[in-house]
């Protein structure tokens, strides 16, 4: 993923510089109409038009490595041949202090090394050509001309360093503070790290093959509310439900949302990372992930079971849990949180919805997958869904 965000950076950037370089490689064709001294100025210039197009050709398959040096070596070559094939200064090897500056632009922060090396090639090539061509010169006009030469070169090579370091610097800050925009992104939201932790992390919503889904509501919500007033029953159930959230860590279950009466949860595509989760096979971790959900969902349905009885209310709590293939990850939409779809999830629906009093069903995958101790604990049953009789696995939870 790294790679590919350096590759992002840039491709744009190496592009244009050698479309650029191109275009003035062309402005050069009247000149050498009129004034070439020499054939193998048009060799020259024509070689390296040919190099130029090869970066750009090189930048746009995302071949940096090629591309920059491509655009790197024939801009210096062309401007010394240049520099020596004209039979007069004509201040050619000045514009090698422009590849010198150039340099801070091309490279990562972990190339250094190449950065320095090709800032030092263009800016000591520019010393020694430039002192070579005023060798005529005499008296002080040689020793400005000299002095102006290494001047130069060490301005360049010092703005070079300089701004490599100022870019440096304000990417080290847009990191740190892209670390802590994803760490409170993730504390908030801790299923959404999948998005970040996958090859594919740059993408809004990922398929997973394995995901449990639960879904809660309360059955006869409405005479609740009926019976004792909107905003008492909301508060309790409020509470109940920041109860859940509460413990949900200790069963590695991630709260997704709550939809007036309806609880949803799921785990299985994020979640803490035991040491020995490496030497565990993938059907073991599911059938954790599974038996964690369970045993999350009998919890959910006893603490209803206590409410129920301090409240006195003639009301119980359905649950259905079912596992299988989830797209999940963010809505392509404004005001869009992280959340899953599928079959899965619709499944674990219909089962929440037929689910009776103080029992908890689960479909014939989660089922297969459950621990071998805790299969007795179910019995087999149909339950009738808006798709048809769905074969379920049923919990009963006695009553506190």
């Amino acid at each position: 993923m790294a790679t590919h965000i350096h590759t992002i950076k840039l491709k744009p950037l190496l592009t244009t510089t050698s479309l650029l370089f191109c275009m003035g490689l062309c402005l050069q064709l009247p000149l050498l109409i009129r004034y070439a001294p020499h054939p193998l100025v048009w060799l020259n210039l024509l070689a390296h038009l040919l190099i130029a197009l090869l970066a750009v050709l090189f930048s746009l398959n995302k071949q940096i490595p090629m591309a920059r040096t491509c655009l790197l070596f024939g801009y210096y070559s062309y401007l010394v041949f240049a520099t020596l094939l004209w039979s007069q200064d004509v201040y050619i090897q000045h514009f090698l202090l422009v590849g010198c500056l150039c340099c801070a632009y091309f490279f990562h922060s972990f190339e250094q090394r190449e950065r320095m090396l090709w800032a030092l090639l263009y800016a000591v090539s520019f010393c020694t050509l430039d002192l070579y061509l005023s060798h005529a010169l005499e008296g002080w006009l040689l020793a400005v001309r000299r002095g102006n030469s290494i001047t130069l070169t060490l301005t360049c090579v010092a703005v070079s360093i300089a701004t490599y370091r100022h870019n440096a610097k304000q990417w080290w800050q847009l990191k740190t503070q892209y670390q802590h925009a994803k760490s409170l992104l993730i504390q908030s939201t801790p299923a959404i790290q999948v998005l970040f932790h996958s090859p594919k992390g740059d993408q809004n919503r990922q398929h997973f093959n394995f995901c449990c889904v639960l879904f809660a509501d309360v059955k006869g919500y409405q005479q609740l509310v009926a019976r004792h007033g909107e905003l008492k029953v909301i508060d309790t159930l409020d509470r109940f439900y920041a109860a859940l959230d509460s413990v949900s860590p200790t069963y590695d279950v991630f709260p997704l949302k709550t939809n007036g009466d309806e609880y949803m949860a799921i785990c299985g595509i994020a979640g803490k990372v035991n040491e020995t989760d490496e030497l565990n096979t993938a059907a073991t971790r599911q059938s954790q992930h599974i038996a964690n959900m369970q045993n999350f969902a009998v919890y959910a349905q006893k603490r209803f079971q206590v409410i129920c009885h301090q409240q006195q209310w003639p009301c119980y709590l359905r649950l259905g849990i079912a596992t299988g293939a989830v797209t999940a990850g963010m809505p392509n939409r404004q005001h869009g949180t992280f959340d899953v779809w599928g079959k899965t999830v619709n499944l674990a629906a219909m089962l929440e919805q037929a689910s009776e009093g103080n029992t908890v069903l689960l479909c014939p995958s989660s089922y297969s997958l459950l621990p071998r101790h805790l299969k007795p604990c179910f019995e087999h049953t149909q339950v009738v869904s808006k798709i048809g009789v769905l074969n379920a696995y049923r919990r009963f939870i006695p009553q506190a």
